[in-house]
């Protein structure tokens, strides 16, 4: 990134990709403001995420809504984050379809509370959110045949989260990559594989797509992935210069030097990732050495409002 970088804005709302395929996007990339999108076939819609509040999901419904009024048969989870399930729900009657381990890890921790989410995040409102675990799940990968169209669900091993799946479209060119993909917004990665993540992104490159339907941010061509990867390794590098000296995770997020990242909002995750860095280059496994979600969450939240970063 040159000295001039500046982080762009884009259009909210649908965006066409291709005949029949769109992407609803959100005008920001920060915290609980996630990207979806659907797929219509001649009987009935696909849709790929809820979003993280009744409000929004039920708005990206009323969104599709303007373009058909088939009935929504299938709604696919990319990972368990509550900005891609909370509003499942709002589905009523879809056939939910996740990874294996997205489906246990919602059921596993449920809700957050919805007064503390409302504290920490004060321009959303948290009222009603639900989890509805998937009633079809799978491991590696599974294939949707509306008409004449593939869509392939497909686990390439933990990354973002150790249950992320991505939605490839393989006639079209297209990939929702769901949070494999951060773009002009602080990657997270408290609950996957870093080195995981990085040889997702590099599997998913190797699909040849032109399209990425990021989970934060705008879509993009395989820059906007080449971008995400750039921010992964960079802190996976500086993580383990800090790891090998013995600092602790918390000075460790003060000490790096974030160059031209430090643009792009919510750069206090860095503690996050560190946290989950210091297990990873200890051998842990993510899917047994979890974190305090809401501890982290409070910790985050007091590092930016302190201005520390």
């Amino acid at each position: 990134m040159s000295k001039e970088y500046k982080i762009p804005t884009w259009e909210p709302g649908l965006k066409q990709l291709a005949p029949n395929v769109y992407a609803y996007m959100q005008a920001k990339a920060t915290w609980y403001w996630s990207n979806a999108g659907f797929i219509v076939g001649s009987d009935y819609v696909v849709v790929v995420d809820s979003l993280a509040t009744v409000g929004l999901t039920r708005k990206f419904r009323d969104e599709i809504r303007k373009v058909t009024d088939k009935p929504i048969r299938y709604l696919i989870n990319t990972h368990h984050h509550g900005d891609h399930i909370y509003g499942n729900h709002v589905f009523a009657g879809a056939t939910v379809i996740s990874h294996d381990y997205c489906r246990s890890e919602a059921i596993e921790q449920g809700i957050r509370d919805p007064g503390l989410m409302n504290t920490i995040f004060p321009e959303f409102n948290f009222r009603g959110i639900a989890v509805t675990p998937a009633d079809i799940t799978f491991d590696k990968q599974l294939t949707l045949h509306v008409d004449e169209r593939e869509i392939r669900l497909q686990h390439f091993g933990p990354g973002h989260t150790a249950g992320d799946i991505i939605v490839y479209l393989p006639e079209e060119d297209i990939v929702f990559a769901g949070d494999f993909i951060f773009l002009y917004s602080t990657p997270l990665g408290m609950e996957g594989s870093f080195a995981g993540w990085l040889r997702n992104l590099e599997a998913m490159a190797n699909l040849g797509a032109q399209t990425y339907v990021p989970g934060h941010g705008p879509v993009c061509g395989e820059e906007g992935l080449n971008l995400c990867r750039d921010y992964l390794v960079f802190v996976q590098r500086e993580a383990r210069k800090r790891f090998d000296k013995g600092i602790a995770a918390d000075e460790a997020a003060k000490d790096i030097d974030l160059g031209e990242f430090k643009q792009w909002p919510n750069r206090e995750r860095i503690l996050a990732n560190l946290e989950r860095l210091w297990r990873e280059f200890r051998g842990e496994d993510p899917t047994t050495s979890k974190l305090d979600i809401a501890e982290l969450f409070l910790r985050m939240d007091t590092m930016a409002k302190a201005g520390e970063l």
